[in-house]
């Protein structure tokens, strides 16, 4: 008779066995992470009944399942037994050939027991992800980043390091430009970054691109890096030029307007005075009543500390949305002010993944990627965001995996700061 698969007798060194087992596959090949349920064939070789205790056997027993473990045979029969087999989707799970086997107890006999064994042909998987250790870095030009490129597949990763950026913006060198990673393994690889054109600016420009690991016949892993360039020439500069140029305007002005008027009139004033004086003795020489001199009177300047601009505002939107699921909260700007946002602070202090994002008024403003989010804080550079009276500010949530799983839900953080201006005093 030929059968598929393999058995020995475990425990007895001499004498006839009295059950035999195999398996009806063999070399069968099986993703990780998938299932495969095999048929196992037992046979009583003995004169009397007979029970049997069946168990997973050897390195890969965690793997295996009988759906019937206990089993009862007449002398000279046989019965099949369900297998399945479920090797996990880690990185420990190695590529390539390996045994999967049963142990077949006799209740009567125990020195009788055997192993049946079977080839299984465990495929690879790629998992591979760049994780950025400083995803947003504030320069005039150039800038050094580091990222992680980790392998959480079951096969050797030997990629090459390569950017992309479809504008042409930023260039920049790798160390090491390829690296060769194990299965749950990972490398640093550093960036030195440099900003191409625009030496003169008014205001920040944000320059967006992605590093990407490749391997020839792999899906590629890419991460996401932005470059925030501060103005060169700041419009608080231009702002403070202007100021000044008005004031210097405002002083001549006042001049000729109303320092030098003022002299005039105190001179014309000093020349009544003495006019008066004479008309004075006039008439007491003539003993006529005398006329009144009019007296001319400077009015006082009028004028006060000039009011403060705005006052400082800060607020914490959270969420904590379950594993798969959305939530959202939000903040409203009172009807009688405005706000000028200067600072936003993303938190993701447990790790989670997902995706967050920010909008105003439904319109969608800033959107992150929280598992490149790394630690407690992540601060992006941001131009001065003006949100009129009535506006709403909000922060939706995504959870695809919680990070703590202690926690249960996700839990993402923006820490808004900006001034708040009263709608009067624009």
């Amino acid at each position: 008779m030929s059968i598929a698969g393999r058995w020995h007798p475990v425990g007895s060194s001499f004498g006839a066995v009295s059950v035999q087992a195999w398996f009806s596959n063999e070399d069968v090949e099986i993703d990780p992470g998938s299932s495969l349920v095999l048929q196992l064939s037992v046979q009583n070789l003995g004169a009397t009944t007979e029970s049997y205790t069946i168990v997973p056997s050897g390195l890969t027993a965690d793997w295996v399942t009988v759906e019937q473990g206990n089993l009862t045979l007449f002398a000279g029969s046989s019965d099949v037994v369900s297998v399945a087999i479920v090797p996990p989707k880690l990185p420990t799970t190695s590529a390539g050939p390996t045994s999967v086997g049963v142990r077949i107890i006799p209740t009567n006999a125990p020195d009788d027991t055997i192993v049946a064994e079977t080839n299984l042909d465990v495929l690879g998987f790629d998992d591979r992800r760049i994780v950025a250790l400083q995803p947003v870095i504030r320069t005039r030009r150039r800038a050094s980043y580091e990222f992680m490129v980790e392998n959480h597949g079951n096969a050797l990763a030997s990629c090459r390091v390569r950017l992309i950026d479809p504008t042409a913006r930023v260039d920049g060198n790798f160390d090491p430009p390829a690296v060769g990673i194990a299965p749950g393994g990972s490398s640093l690889v550093r960036l030195k970054a440099k900003a191409k054109r625009g030496i003169f600016r008014r205001s920040t420009r944000h320059l967006d691109f992605e590093v990407e690991a490749e391997q020839p016949g792999h899906e590629p892993a890419a991460g996401r890096l932005s470059l925030v360039q501060p103005p060169t020439i700041p419009a608080a500069a231009i702002g403070k030029v202007a100021a000044v140029a008005a004031s210097l305007g405002l002083i001549a002005a006042a001049w000729f307007h109303v320092v030098k008027p003022e002299i005039n009139d105190a001179a014309n004033a000093r020349v009544d005075e003495r006019l008066s004086e004479f008309d004075a003795k006039v008439a007491e020489i003539a003993e006529s009543s005398g006329e009144s001199v009019p007296v001319t009177t400077v009015p006082e300047d009028e004028g006060g500390p000039a009011a403060e601009f705005g006052i400082p505002s800060s607020f914490r939107l959270t969420v904590t949305p379950a594993q798969l699921d959305i939530a959202d909260t939000a903040f409203s700007v009172p009807a009688d002010q405005v706000l000028d946002i200067t600072d936003l602070r993303v938190e993701n202090a447990n790790g989670d993944t997902g995706r967050a994002t920010l909008a105003v008024n439904a319109e969608e403003l800033f959107v992150y990627e929280l598992g490149n989010i790394r630690g407690s804080f992540f601060e992006p550079g941001i131009t001065q965001l003006r949100l009129q009276p009535g506006d709403n500010l909000t922060l939706s949530v995504r959870c695809d995996t919680v990070g703590d799983p202690a926690t249960g839900t996700c839990e993402t953080s923006v820490n808004v700061r900006g001034r708040a201006i009263d709608v009067d005093d624009l």
